[in-house]
């Protein structure tokens, strides 16, 4: 899924949302089409589902960035987190109603086996895939049709390779006095500039029509937002705010410069993003939450097996719940903290992956086996944690690098992403098997084809001790991260409002 990023953040940012959906919508017929042949069939081998596998990946990963970018470049700068929350939201809870759907409708129990019938595997699992394969296609072509980028006034170019000089004229029609000739006209000329490799912009002239003062309750931009049209009137888009009546503050966060992927990859703000996400460990929690439910129930109870299945099942909703709440919260908070007291948004990532370190320390460092609430706690806040940092990912994506390249922007800060799941399972896999083989022989008569044997604490707490650890390398990049984008926005302010 982040690896695709790759490949469908250039198609977005060169052939819009709608050529996206359909690469989607064929994508995921023929990757959860495949599982389903492949499933009843008992047809192809691992490498065949490896394949299937990544189509279906790359697939939800081109319908979630063609309805998520066309989305944040149809609203302004200044609810793009109330934006990706809502829309993440409800990629969040995706899981929950699918495993509900899964549960409820497709759970196969009491199910007896055709011996005549040539189709493998449980009959409930096949209509699932089969469900899974026509629904996903489905409302993929269907969002293809209706999904529109919505056509804006034409922008003057300020991508990172520009050399234009662009003057922005600014009229203020608002003052605290009756004489509307006393209307303020501002006029500022930025020139693009090349520092270290990296674009800067020097306020090169400044010149005031009228004294400035009058109490200003208009609207004052920077560079990047779509103000700078031609054609477009000064209220577009608005990058400033205020928290009290005649006072007036430039917002240095909600700037989005749009920059080229050269660029970007020279940008401090993107390593810091890029480390922060690789080290999230949220993941090994959400990807081995069947496991740990498994481990610690009793053994001796005959009703084991069946509650692992609903327990499990629990949890991954309560996951999914939280991770719906954390995007909403976030991205609605977010909005009001950058409106109206010019704080980056990034300090609510640093504070997700602090708390991220809460259920993984209660996994870690719990004495004996964890509680059935404890568990209950851990997924919580692993939802809400993990859904925060997925929306505002999206809008601090668009307030670091802009909207003309945000396809290939998402891809170049996620695709490195990828391989944490990779590790935190292996990781999670090794103190596992070590702890599987330190079990008593199955008894006599035992299903020993369970592939959940391992039972009791260490069969998960030393993997979330070193969880844990690699969590706080993700906690510091997140406060560097916030750091310098903090420290960026009060130079570009000082250098506007020279």
């Amino acid at each position: 899924m982040y690896v695709g990023f790759l490949i469908v953040g250039p198609i977005y940012d060169h052939y819009g949302e709608r050529a996206t959906m359909i690469t989607a919508s064929v994508l995921t017929f023929l990757g959860y089409g495949g599982m389903y042949i492949a499933y009843a069939k008992a047809w192809g081998g691992l490498g065949f589902l490896m394949v299937l596998y990544c189509l279906a990946g790359v697939a939800s990963t081109a319908g979630y960035l063609a309805a998520l970018a066309a989305n944040m470049a149809n609203f302004p700068a200044t609810t793009s987190g109330t934006v990706s929350g809502i829309l993440l939201a409800f990629f969040g809870l995706s899981a929950t109603l699918f495993s509900q759907i899964k549960t409820h409708l497709f759970s196969g129990e009491g199910e007896v086996p055709d011996p005549t019938s040539s189709l493998k595997g449980t009959k409930a699992t096949q209509q699932f895939l089969l469900f899974l394969t026509v629904i996903t296609t489905a409302i993929y072509l269907i969002a293809a049709v209706f999904m529109v980028k919505i056509k804006k006034p034409a922008v003057k170019s300020l991508d990172s390779g520009s050399s234009s000089v662009i003057t922005v004229n600014e009229t203020n029609e608002k003052t605290t006095g009756t004489n509307p000739a006393q209307a303020l006209s501002r006029s500022t000329t930025y020139t693009p500039s090349m520092v270290n490799g990296r674009e800067g912009w020097n306020h090169s002239t400044t010149t005031l029509d009228k004294e400035s003062g009058i109490e200003r309750t208009g609207t004052r931009h920077l560079p990047g937002d779509t103000i700078l049209s031609e054609t477009a009137p000064a209220s577009t888009e608005p990058v400033i705010t205020s928290t009290a009546p005649g006072k007036t503050w430039v917002n240095p966060y909600l700037t989005s410069i749009d920059m080229k992927p050269r660029a970007i990859l020279c940008e401090s703000t993107f390593w810091f993003f890029v480390i922060a996400q690789v080290s999230q460990q949220g993941f090994s929690y959400i990807n081995n939450v069947d496991s740990i439910v498994h481990a610690i129930l009793d053994p001796n109870d005959p009703s084991t097996v069946t509650r692992s299945v609903s327990l499990t099942g629990l949890h991954v909703s309560l996951i999914s719940i939280g991770n719906c709440l954390g995007r909403l919260a976030s991205g609605v908070i977010s909005d009001w903290v950058i409106n109206h007291y010019r704080i980056s948004r990034s300090v609510f990532f640093f504070g997700s992956e602090i708390l991220i370190l809460i259920p993984l320390a209660i996994m870690g460092f719990t004495t004996g086996m964890v509680s059935m609430p404890a568990l209950v706690v851990s997924s919580c806040l692993i939802g809400a944690t993990y859904g925060a940092t997925g929306a505002l990912f999206a809008s601090m994506t668009r307030d670091f690098f802009g909207n003309k390249y945000y396809g290939t922007a998402c891809g170049l800060v996620m695709v490195l992403n990828g391989f944490n799941p990779i590790i935190a399972n292996q990781v999670y896999g090794i103190f596992y098997d070590r702890a599987a083989k330190k079990m008593p022989a199955a008894e006599a008569g035992a299903d020993s084809d369970n592939h959940m044997t391992c039972l009791g604490h260490d069969c998960y707490n030393s993997s979330f001790r070193i969880a844990t650890l690699l969590q706080v390398v993700c906690v510091v990049f997140a406060g560097l991260l916030f750091w310098a984008h903090m420290r960026k926005g009060r130079k570009l302010m000082q250098a506007t409002m020279a």
